[in-house]
């Protein structure tokens, strides 16, 4: 009896295996058709490159810097430097920049936070994957991270600085997220990926309770030479593990993120059993609406600044992604 347990125990482990293994090939099989149409450099299993347009990039980094100086109630658009400067002056007086890093666009910016969005819409578009796209965060986030944090924040559950995958958060486990780098210190307040062993892949596409839950789950091989570089678009795997880093506790960085899941991957959709709960919503819209957002539509915030300040003085939990936005067509045909 106790050998025929054993036996059968073995068996479960070897199929338990397989199965890890078999999801693991699937997700690079989808993962690199990815990279085959996007990427100008793929140099890791789970992190390819895409190097924009410079007249792309441009577009981007000049109506970033024109929403994040709405932000700074400036009239004009600041150099980098003073824009910089001034982010730095202002981290603990801007209603709408939050503990989890999101420079959250409120009423008085969504002329300037369209002008954003449409700007990354156009670079997405060209990157020539169009017909694999499904669906994509919106609003994008634009995130700043600041060299000199406090430790109560560090010690958050989900603190970015922990070695995680988003999948742990609520992020959908076939989602690709996609960093741009956009202003500031990205040498020394940055990213560092990797991955976690094959076979451990498929387990831990679970929502955890804090991202210390994941902490025996190793970075069995560290992606050291993808380092962040301005221009660069980075599409990381949900599979992979990757963290937050500051070498120095001034300045900060300036990127835009957001998710995108894509389409002929139903099989590897079905391999994991669906989230419950986690922290981050379901922030994606068909990709074709997305597109639409800044020309045919325009995403607008109905919160006001003032209104901001007056939720944060009752104590109210910060939320990690905008919500509460609406799209209003632009043309009735």
């Amino acid at each position: 009896m106790v050998e025929k347990l054993l036996v059968e125990a073995s068996m479960c482990d070897r199929l338990q295996y397989q199965r890890a293994i078999a999801f693991s090939q699937l997700g690079d099989q989808l993962f690199d058709e990815l990279a085959d149409r996007i990427a100008t450099r793929q140099q890791y299993r789970l992190l390819f490159e895409h190097t924009l347009k410079p007249e792309l990039f441009q577009q981007i980094r000049v109506a970033a810097a024109g929403y994040i100086c709405a932000c700074l109630n400036s009239p004009i658009i600041l150099s980098e430097a003073e824009m910089l400067q001034r982010l730095l002056e202002a981290r603990n007086s801007l209603p709408n920049y939050t503990g989890t890093g999101l420079l959250m666009p409120k009423r008085e910016h969504a002329l300037a936070f369209n002008l954003f969005q449409k700007s990354v819409a156009e670079a997405f578009y060209q990157l020539g994957a169009n017909d694999l796209i499904d669906a994509v965060d919106l609003p994008v986030n634009l995130r700043m991270v600041y060299g000199k944090t406090d430790a109560t924040r560090l010690r958050l559950p989900f603190a970015s600085s922990k070695c995680h995958s988003d999948v742990w958060a609520g992020v959908a486990a076939d989602a690709t997220v996609v960093v741009l780098p956009l202003f500031g210190d990205i040498d020394n307040i940055t990213i560092e990926a990797g991955e976690m062993p094959r076979e451990m892949e498929l387990q831990a596409m679970r929502v955890m309770s804090d991202f210390d839950e994941g902490r025996d789950i190793p970075m069995v091989v560290s992606y050291t030479e993808a380092q962040l570089q301005h221009g660069t678009m980075y599409f990381n795997d949900a599979r992979g593990l990757h963290q937050t880093i500051r070498r120095k506790t001034e300045g900060l960085r300036i990127s835009v993120d957001f998710r995108f899941r894509r389409k002929f991957n139903e099989a590897y959709r079905a391999m994991v059993t669906p989230s419950i709960g986690g922290i981050e919503e379901d922030m994606s819209v068909p990709y074709e609406d997305w597109l639409k957002v800044g020309k045919e539509t325009l995403i607008v915030f109905d919160e006001t600044v003032e209104q901001t300040k007056n939720r944060q003085n009752t104590g109210a939990p910060v939320p990690l992604y905008t919500r509460g936005y609406r799209l209003v067509k632009l043309f009735d045909f």
